[in-house]
């Protein structure tokens, strides 16, 4: 599980940056390793 910058639990391949972005790696249907960034986070 990866944590925010508060020390809350947030999702498993999720984490915050120390600049506030969060940042999810994943593996896609087709096996390729994808990553993510976003100022928001949405559930």
């Amino acid at each position: 599980m990866g944590k925010d910058l508060k020390g809350k639990e947030i999702g498993a391949g999720i984490v915050q940056q120390p600049n506030g972005t969060y940042f999810a790696r994943f593996v896609d249907k087709f096996g390729k390793r994808r990553t993510k960034r976003s100022k928001n986070f949405k559930r």
